[in-house]
């Protein structure tokens, strides 16, 4: 206990320590305050595979005497693989534990569950034990979420062997606790999710602490030619600027193991797990709404001050170079935070030795680490202010067994989280018709915005609304409660019209947010108003990506009429009004008619101004139908086109232009031809104009697919000139374009491009091209490359570790050959893992990684290749994807979204971004320099 560091004001108690609990991965408490327990014995499974332990179990405590320590002890399920999630209902328990979800019941009073009853199956469990389907959590709708760690699955359930099974890969979920149906929903968190009272909810993973599930794809499902894939906003800073301050001298994975260059870092969050949006009344009023995250790798728990944005949030460390918790016990290993009883955080301690995973070690490694020691060991502990005391426990209703329906209402107005949340969940287990009347008082006249959300909820599951107690709610003062409405509304509008006026309204609500909610209910109305009604939010909010998308998803028959209706409110926000208008030229690009794509089209080029809005509008037209301008245009309006395109080439030149209409300028000019904009290209592509100018032009090029565009690319002072920001980029477009890649071969022979500089996936993809000329070409020049011994190289460059070098120097050749894809104490690019921390790997670790990319990839990391329909090819890691598109990540840094009708063949190879041969772009007292200023950190 002494070990600790807690936020001043705090006290930190223990709850239950082994023998009473082992290797504790979740609790919950039930209403009578007894503790069930998640005790993940087996873990670490095998790596590789084996056969899997039956060690896991479910632990059920009780405090006998009533001091606040559990003393008791039952072995309530036993000869569990890994279980990792546990939620009461009925009496009972839903416990994860892949491949199954369990409901598990003591009837008869032992301590021991005599239910034991598998009610959903198929989870995948191929991953290890702490990336799989976890977290199940009771949201205000009645359904329980599950995060899908990094899995998918074929979900079924044992009691309904007529459905369907739902087939999906890795994503979050949901399941109904009566019907026991599952939906995948939007989200891909690995081990943590929490659900705020007004059911915002958050997951979290390894390196990304908080993240919010902002937009669910059964909205994006409703315009299938909307571009839009994203259902997660990074709430909190992530990777290299994910920092923590913790006391101990603990060392994470890649501290001290040739493991994947960059992937975890001592000072930054590498296991961010447990997650808990906290509403306890234990802590201070300046906590209540706080997120706290387990850092099991660095002996912490993190506190978060969340900040509204829009329709999402921010969040930032509440206290800089301190945390909320802290440990110099390198054995304390906080897995998982939750609520309980008297307002406490409380958290659970694994405590082991090594908290890592042997499969996420290179097996050479595995046996100088002990992954046994503190297997018998486990703790759970409470925080709590300092000054408590056990009378200050709260008396506002009452949530133990036996407890009258009008005590259960009232606890919904407990202060105490805990109280609250339990006092829902048993009210929606019993659904007492009785209740209605009380939970329409506390839904209006609640004394927390929270009780009365929680009581609005209810009351729409229970059937008990009216349209008095609507209207009365969406007057009310707090914006949160105003949410719920929103929300409910939608669905409850086509059987109740008089609801129509209220969603309405909401378009003009004061909080982004409500708006927000409003544009994807507003969606589901098919009153003319409705139309009138988004485009007034999309005037307002366009500019915000996630409001873009919710207004846009909902107008898929109703493009037309919201374009019109839109069309007048330029005037209100000129950034918005080119965002949404670049938008909607895409949509009607994908999906509307020839005679609305001409109408459209005409408009834009009639006028004799160039705004930004035309500019943005045109180019998503052009980018929804693909072709030239003067296809899109057909014969008629040639001449205005041609006025046109002369404005946009004026707009793209003049030094005056906005930053972001010159980028969207030079993007159109990539739907002329290569002889009406080459002059303008040419010169942009100058190191005097800023590097995504430059990387535009380059897109501009490629899109215009003509052979002379890779002769501009690859000439010998252009090449020689491009920044690290812009080289890439440039390759990216030669190997990409078919038409291109003679003259990069061409380029090659020559001398003026290095071999090494193509990336190995782009190497081997084109040396296994069906064209035969292709793949020739392609083998001779990158034979070598491909096929010598990697590792014969690692081990010939081994000497040169031993001789002195200049870490100054090295900035240098990182700053050329690496910042590019790699950031490094803040600076660089966000194409691979950030590389701050690796100055803790040995030197021959880092030697290895960047000699041998592909030595170990990591799974985020792997290059995918995707062919699509019109002829092009890109690779990239998958940075989001829904059912209707995906986006990759590109080597050049660039994000590329691709309709997945557009898509021909998608291959993952396994194989990092990085190319091999990085020997061949530098000297060995070069590559000497570099290790040198990876190892010292920052050099000035």
């Amino acid at each position: 206990m002494e070990s600790f560091q807690v936020e001043e004001g705090m006290r930190i108690e223990l709850v239950a320590a082994e023998p009473m609990v082992i290797d504790p991965v979740a609790f919950a408490f039930d209403e009578d305050r007894r503790l069930y327990v998640v005790e993940d014995r087996g873990y670490p499974d095998p790596a590789e595979g084996g056969n899997p332990t039956t060690l896991g179990r479910i632990a059920l405590l009780e405090d006998t005497d009533g001091d606040g320590h559990y003393d008791k002890r039952y072995d309530f399920a036993t000869g569990l693989t890994y279980p990792n999630g546990i939620l009461p209902w009925k009496g009972g328990v839903f416990v994860t534990c892949a491949p199954h979800i369990y409901y598990f019941k003591d009837t008869n009073g032992d301590g021991e569950a005599d239910i034991k009853k598998i009610v959903l199956t198929g989870f995948n469990d191929t991953k290890t034990s702490q990336i799989r389907m976890s977290h199940p959590t009771l949201g205000p709708d009645g359904w329980i979420y599950v995060t899908g760690g990094l899995n998918g699955g074929s979900v079924t359930s044992p009691d309904h062997p007529d459905r369907a099974p739902v087939t999906y890969t890795a994503a979050d979920g949901r399941f109904h606790p009566e019907t026991l149906e599952f939906q995948v929903t939007g989200g891909k968190s690995q081990f943590g999710l929490t659900i705020d009272p007004y059911g915002r909810r958050f997951g979290t993973s390894n390196r990304h602490p908080v993240m919010q599930i902002v937009m669910e794809p059964w909205y994006l499902r409703r315009n299938p030619d909307l571009l839009f894939n994203e259902t997660v906003e990074n709430v909190s800073p992530v990777e290299a600027d994910a920092v923590v301050y913790p006391i101990s001298k603990a060392v994470t994975t890649a501290d001290y193991i040739p493991k994947l260059i960059g992937r975890s870092h001592a000072g930054t969050f590498t296991a961010a797990s447990g997650l808990v949006a906290f509403y306890g009344n234990g802590l201070t009023p300046a906590h209540k709404g706080n997120i706290f995250i387990c850092e099991s790798a660095q002996n912490l728990v993190q506190r978060q001050v969340l900040h509204a944005d829009g329709p999402s949030f921010s969040s930032e460390i509440a206290e800089h170079g301190k945390e909320f918790l802290a440990s110099t016990d390198e054995w304390f290993r906080p897995v998982f935070a939750q609520h309980g009883p008297e307002g406490g955080l409380y958290i659970a301690d694994m405590h082991r030795k090594v908290i890592d995973h042997p499969s996420y070690v290179p097996e050479e490694m595995r046996d100088k680490l002990d992954f046994e020691s503190g297997k018998t060991d486990g703790r759970i502990y409470r925080v709590i202010q300092e000054d408590f005391e056990p009378s200050d426990r709260d008396t506002v209703g009452n949530v133990e067994s036996g407890a009258s329906v009008s005590q259960l209402v009232r606890a919904l107005s407990s202060p105490d989280g805990w109280k609250q949340a339990t006092a829902f969940r048993l009210l929606l287990e019993q659904r007492p018709k009785d209740a209605i009347a009380l939970l329409k008082d506390t839904a209006v006249r609640g004394a927390l915005p929270e009780s009365r959300a929680r009581a609005f909820w209810l009351l729409r599951l229970f059937d008990g609304l009216d349209t008095e107690t609507w209207k009365q709610l969406f007057a009310d003062s707090v914006a949160t409660v105003r949410e719920q409405v929103v929300q409910l509304s939608a669905s409850d509008s086509g059987h109740h019209p008089e609801l129509i006026p209220v969603l309405l309204a909401a378009a003009d609500d004061e909080s982004p947010r409500v708006r927000y909610l409003a544009a994807l209910a507003l969606g589901e109305v098919t009153s003319p108003d409705a139309v009138t009604a988004l485009a007034r939010i999309a005037a307002k909010d366009g500019a915000n990506k996630w409001t873009r998308a919710a207004v846009l998803s909902g107008v898929a028959a109703r493009t037309s009429t919201f374009l019109e209706t839109f069309g007048a409110l330029r005037s209100i926000d000129t950034a918005a009004f080119a965002a949404v208008m670049q938008d909607l030229g895409r949509l009607l690009g994908h999906g509307g008619t020839v005679s609305e794509t001409r109408a459209f089209f005409q408009r834009l080029v009639s006028t004799d101004r160039i705004e930004e809005w035309q500019v943005s509008a045109m180019l998503g037209l052009a980018e929804g139908l693909g072709g030239t301008l003067y296809a899109i245009g057909g014969s008629a309006g040639t001449s205005h086109l041609d006025r046109f395109i002369r404005g946009i080439k004026e707009v793209a030149v003049e030094a005056e232009t906005g930053h972001r209409l010159r980028l969207r300028a030079i993007a159109l000019l990539g739907f002329t031809n290569y002889k009406q904009s080459s002059d303008i290209l040419r010169n942009l592509l100058d190191a005097q104009y800023p590097p995504d100018v430059q990387r535009e032009v380059v897109g501009a090029i490629s899109r215009l697919q003509d052979p002379r565009g890779a002769e501009l690319l690859t000439e010998k002072d252009k090449w020689s000139a491009y920044s690290p920001n812009v080289k890439p980029a440039v390759i990216s477009a030669l190997v990409s374009n078919k038409k291109f890649l003679p003259v990069l071969f061409s380029a090659i022979e020559k001398g003026t491009v290095a071999a090494a500089e193509i990336s190995s996936v782009d190497r081997v993809r084109l040396m296994k091209s069906e064209d035969s000329v292709i793949r020739e070409q392609a083998e001779k020049l990158f034979g070598e490359l491909e096929g010598g011994d990697r590792m014969a190289v690692y081990q010939e460059y081994r000497s040169i570790l031993e001789q002195k070098a200049d870490a100054k120097a090295g900035a240098a050749v990182f700053q050329t050959h690496c910042g590019v894809c790699h950031s490094y104490a803040g600076k660089g690019g966000q194409v691979g893992p950030d590389l701050t921390g690796v100055k803790n790997q040995p030197p021959d670790a880092l030697l290895l990684h960047i000699l041998v990319p592909n030595y170990e990839v990591y799974p985020t990391y792997q290059s995918v290749v995707v062919r699509t329909k019109d002829g092009g090819a890109f690779s990239g890691w998958v940075v989001s994807e829904t059912e209707n598109s995906l986006t990759l990540r590109t080597a050049a840094g660039t994000d590329e979204a691709i309709l997945r009708s557009n898509i021909e063949s998608l291959v993952n190879s396994g194989l990092s971004l990085m190319p091999d041969g990085l020997e061949q772009t530098m000297t060995k007292e070069e590559l000497a320099n570099l290790i040198a200023y990876l190892k010292e950190g920052n050099t000035k």
